[in-house]
This record gives structure tokens, sequence and C-alpha cells, in this order.
């Protein structure tokens, strides 16, 4: 799921001003194990190749969650917005296919590296080889394909303009997890229906959406998931196993740019991105992912305030499940800071010009290793907003993030709510010894 939520302060304020409430009932909905909360985690399929921290389905500690999101897979159509590798990848997986067709980007990746040998009766490598071998070692766990993520949005727009485009893409998205059958439903990463996405920017005059594309959206979204939702039951009768529909969520203006009351009874679980707060695309600096806010957060923001509007919105406490970070977010030339706890009004010059692999971006795994005392670091907790962050004051640096202390604070948050459980982006920025995951796990009993 991406890591790019970004949230203005107008459109925020915006949202909170004019946030409808409403609820939704259905007899016959999905509905989430609530005796078994949901303790997941999206599989970045990439960093096998990051040469400090390679991760595979091996690394995965499965039996410590319920649920495993394969992250990413996407569909024909425009990808103007990703970068050059995807752009190809996409070319070449269309060849000969329909507009719309739900297909595995990175092939090489899912089906032709040899991560070791499994005893699934399976005729293919990749990482779709370790996850059917997974399946098996672990029966009651829930693999989910997630389609779209920030870079690969793009054609879910272009595809929403027409139901038979979105009949086909639902046909063959299905068509694809029953064969490859250790998925059990799919995810949707549409970021996110009525814009606000990478090329949907509401800032940007070329991409921004119309009110009426935005309506035409909202009305194509509940469209999407019934038609999914129609193909995984007609799936489900010819298999006898149960097929899950769950969808990523952006915060704030975006989660009401959704019917909820239409949508979610077609739906299995909605997993809220309650990341990104802040980061270095903005001068303002403090938690990207507090749990609570505070007098001190900027423009009202945690993730409390946004669940409670996506509950508003007519979500499911059942079916809602809040995000966890596995990174953090960074920014140098901190102003004004005495590194004791952030302020609502704290800047900094730019976003951190160094990360882990990306600038103002650090995966835990790096921060743990490589941003502690010794580089001059100072932990802080801010324990009203469940919020750490690092301060390095001779360099005027400091990075949010997400640790085990926090994450259990949230899982705790959870189950007084009553929501269905916990997710992370991304598992990959874990320790080699899953001290994240466990956090979730635990929280989480």
């Amino acid at each position: 799921m991406s890591n790019q939520n970004k949230i203005k302060a107008s459109t925020v304020a915006l949202f909170l001003s004019s946030l409808v409430s409403y609820s939704s009932s259905a007899n016959d909905e999905p509905k989430s194990t609530i005796d078994k909360p949901i303790v997941a985690g999206y599989f970045a399929d990439w960093q096998y190749e990051n040469k400090q921290h390679p991760y595979t389905v091996k690394d995965i500690p499965a039996d410590k969650l319920t649920h495993i999101i394969y992250a990413f897979l996407s569909m024909c159509g425009p990808h103007t917005g990703a970068g050059e590798k995807v752009i190809k990848q996409v070319e070449q997986q269309c060849k000969g296919k329909d507009p719309y067709t739900a297909i595995i980007v990175d092939q090489k990746a899912a089906l032709e590296v040899d991560f070791g040998k499994v005893d699934a009766d399976v005729n293919y490598k990749g990482h779709f080889a370790q996850l059917a071998q997974l399946k098996k070692d672990h029966p009651s766990i829930t693999i989910l394909p997630s389609f779209g993520g920030w870079t690969m949005s793009e054609p879910f727009h272009a595809m929403a303009k027409d139901k038979k485009s979105m009949d086909h893409f639902a046909k063959t998205a299905v068509e694809l997890i029953a064969k490859y059958d250790f998925f059990g439903g799919i995810d949707l990463d549409w970021e996110y229906p009525g814009g606000g996405g990478l090329t949907t920017s509401p800032w940007d005059e070329k991409g921004k959406l119309t009110d009426e594309q935005k309506i035409q959206e909202k009305e194509a979204f509940t469209y999407l998931v019934k038609t999914i939702r129609h193909d995984l039951d007609q799936l489900q009768d010819r298999t006898n196993r149960k097929y899950e529909l769950s969808s990523a969520v952006g915060v704030g203006p975006k989660a009401s740019q959704i019917d909820w009351k239409s949508a979610a009874p077609y739906m299995s679980n909605m997993f809220a991105m309650t990341y990104d707060f802040l980061g270095g695309w903005g001068q303002q600096t403090g938690h990207l992912t507090n749990l609570h806010a505070t007098d001190r957060s900027w423009w009202g923001m945690g993730a409390d305030v946004f669940l409670e509007q996506m509950l508003k919105l007519g979500i499911p406490a059942d079916k809602l499940v809040m995000g966890a970070a596995f990174y953090g977010r960074g920014w140098e030339g901190t102003k004004d800071f005495d590194g004791k706890l952030p302020t609502g009004d704290l800047t900094s010059d730019k976003g951190a010009s160094f990360g882990t692999g990306e600038p103002g971006y650090f995966m835990y795994w790096d921060l743990m290793e490589n941003y502690g005392k010794k580089q001059g670091y100072q932990y802080g907790y801010d324990a009203q907003s469940e919020a750490p962050f690092l301060w390095n004051p001779d360099k005027k640096v400091f990075i949010s993030f997400d640790d085990e202390r926090s994450i259990k604070a949230k899982a705790q948050w959870v189950k007084e709510k009553g929501l269905a459980g916990i997710f992370a982006w991304e598992l990959t920025g874990d320790t080699a010894d899953n001290k994240l995951v466990e956090a979730m796990s635990e929280g989480m009993k």
C-alpha cells in the first residue's frame, strides 16, 4: 500500500467541517472473523532485491499473521505516472490482452526467480511458489493480491468510466486468483476513487477531477466492489471456499469520496492508511502516524480522528483495520525544537536528503541499526500522542516512526473500539527478528 498519502491543510479542514454521518447494515454482507482479530501485513514484491536488507516470503512470520497482502498487481491500461520499468512490464504483460485485464506486473519476481525448493504442487517459481508453500504450511492464513498502489492506480480512473471495463477487470481478477489458488480473495488499493492520487492531484490542473467525475467515481467504486463480490461468490460456489474482498482506504477527505453505506456490505475489510499524515513533501514537521490527535497535532490529525470519521461515514467497526507504519519520515533543518515534544507549528527547511533507498524515508530496521546514540540521535516518545521520534540536535534532523510501544498502543485502542484489527505497511521494514509484527500480534491478543 502506498506511503504517499499526502494530506493538505485546506482539504483536511474542509472535511472536518463538512463530515456527514451515516451508518451501514446488511443481513448477508461478508463479516470479519471477530473471534480472531486481524493482524495483517503488506508484502512488497520488490524488496528481495534490497542489498542491505533482502526480504522474501521465507522471512514472513506467518504464525503471527492472519493476512498477507501481496503488493502490487495491476491491469492493462494507462500507467503514465509509473516509472519506466513498470511501464515496460505492463506493456509486456498486456500484449494480446484486452484493456483492463488483471495482470501480474513483475512476472520475474512473482513466477520466475528461484527462491528455493517447495513441495507445494505448482509449476512456477518466484514469490508465488513460496506463497503456495506458505499457505500449505499455514492453511488458516489469508493471502490477497493487491491491485493498484500509489504508482499503479491510474488505470482505475480510466476503467471506472465504463461498466463493461469494470466487468472485465472483475472477471479477470477472479480468474487470476482461481489460477493461483493460494490466494483467498482480492484487495483493491485504488488511490483514490474521487482523486488525490499520483495522477489526480487536486493541485494539478491537468489531472484533477471535476465534481462530475468525482460523483461518477463514487458510483463506480460501489459498482466495482459489487461486481467483484458477485464473481467471487460464483467462484466460491465452484470451490466451496470463502473469498474476501478488501480495500485500502485513504484518510480524511479521501475516505469521504466513497459511498461506504453502499459499498461496505459487499466487502470483508477496509484497511485504513492511518500514516503519512506528514512527510518531507512539506515543511510541516511532526508525527506521521500518531494514534491520538492532541492540541499539538498539525491540523488536529491523528489516527483516532480519522478512524472515527470512517465509522461515521458508514464503515462497520468490525470491518475496519487500523494501519501501522514499519517505516519513518524525516526532515532536516528543523527549526526551534528543544528535543522534547513536537508542536502544531513545528517546521523544517526541507525533507531529509537521505534515507533508506529514497530521501526522507527510513525503514524501521535501518532506524534501529543506524540512527542511535552513536550517530547522535536521541529517542523521544510523545505519550499523549502515542508516537515515538528521533532527534539529532547537531544536524537538526527530526524523524517520526512507529515502534513496538506505539503499535501496542494502537492495538489496545483497536480492541477498545471493537475494530477488526491492525495491519502494517509494509512487512519488509521490520527487523530481522520481527519485533513490530510481534508487537502487533501480542497487542491484539
